[in-house]
């Protein structure tokens, strides 16, 4: 019998970054916790970008920040956010920073590349099985979509990313472009995400809006190499470097079981905003707020983003599911007719009422009151 304190289940941002915040402060100095994950070994695997409205810990594993960050339709939006600057965190700077950090703790296990099988709640302990093994923790915290349900339609946010080298000089924009629509947008919504690396060396991301979790990977290496060519005016030899591949549910989720010892984080604890897929500084906004009721010896509930942020994102995936083909110009509407300050704070779940009206009045009133009226 393997007995813990803690179980985290997922190691990925949120599981780490809670590990990392509650080694740090010393809550495993006498206590025990057990990692589970399906993943072999650590390795970049994502990139992670926001804009900087929380100081968090993980600063120093920067991929790169910018002060303007830009939007292009049919015309090219140059947002101006040298006050919160735009920023990318490296998982593979991140892995390694937990892993050091960690390194010194003979209370902490992982388990990697095991899958949980069962989870089940009993005289106030979680008991996991994982591969025919029986795991028993005080507090388990659950990074993974097992176990939950949705009343919502289910619509994702999936993509295809590269990382690129060119062999010969081009004219790259200094800043990350957020949304390029200037591509096929096919029934659903179509952009292209872009980070400048250096003079030779961007990340290119191919996004869909739709209802299929993901395409075929050779549909998104065609639309990514189409993009080179036509958008970037680049037709030599490219080599790629790192590449990633996602889908993030812009759906609510609702747990299955009433687990009293159990506690959702990341997406799973609805901690991704719907209508955008931003999630890092969520997870790391509770990640620390949990942390401190541990240390206090609170009680900890599951939580999420502020009822608002999901009443107005519903609102926003029902407006999709209706103009799924022109919401590119309702994107460009949202950045053009409002101040750069009021954009970061209400897609970064820190805006005030006033800069909420703003926002909810650049809308397509007409469009919009509809669906509220309809909600």
């Amino acid at each position: 019998m393997n007995n813990y304190d803690f179980i985290i289940i997922g190691a990925g941002c949120s599981g780490l970054s809670l590990l990392y915040e509650m080694n740090k402060n010393n809550i495993l100095k006498n206590k025990t916790c057990a990692i589970f994950d399906k993943r072999k070994q650590f390795s970049k695997d994502k990139i992670w970008s926001y804009w900087n409205v929380f100081e968090h810990s993980f600063s120093d594993c920067l991929l790169d920040k910018w002060d303007k960050v830009v939007v292009k339709g049919n015309e090219e939006i140059v947002l101006d956010c040298k006050d919160f600057t735009y920023q990318s965190v490296d998982s593979e700077k991140f892995y390694n920073k937990i892993l050091k950090n960690i390194s010194d703790n003979k209370n902490i296990k992982f388990f990697l590349d095991r899958s949980v099988d069962e989870i089940i709640e009993e005289n106030s302990q979680i008991t996991i099985k994982s591969k025919n093994e029986i795991f028993k923790a005080n507090l388990v915290f659950d990074s993974s979509l097992k176990n939950t349900n949705t009343n919502d339609t289910k619509i994702y946010q999936h993509f295809h990313g590269c990382e690129i080298n060119f062999k010969e000089s081009i004219n790259l924009s200094k800043y990350p472009i957020l949304m390029d629509f200037n591509c096929d947008q096919g029934s659903w919504t179509h952009f292209f995400y872009t980070l400048p690396l250096g003079d030779k060396k961007i990340f290119i991301e191919t996004t869909w809006i739709s209802n299929q979790q993901n395409l075929a990977k050779e549909q998104y290496i065609s639309e990514i190499n189409e993009y080179i060519e036509r958008n970037l005016n680049y037709k030599k030899e490219y080599t790629i470097e790192y590449n990633e591949t996602g889908s993030i549910p812009m759906f609510h989720f609702q747990p299955k079981t009433d687990y009293k010892k159990l506690i959702k984080i990341g997406t799973a604890a609805n901690l991704t905003r719907k209508s955008t897929g931003y999630t890092f500084l969520n997870i790391q906004k509770f990640t620390k707020e949990l942390v401190q009721k541990l240390i206090k010896n609170q009680n900890i509930t599951n939580t999420q983003i502020q009822l608002k942020y999901n009443f107005l994102d519903r609102i926003f995936i029902k407006v999709l599911l209706d103009e799924k083909g022109n919401m590119h110009k309702i994107f460009l509407r949202l950045f053009k007719k409002n101040k750069t300050k009021d954009i970061i704070n209400f897609l970064s779940n820190s805006s005030n009422f006033f800069q909420d009206i703003k926002i909810i009045l650049s809308m397509p009133k007409l469009i919009f009151i509809k669906k509220l009226l309809n909600f």
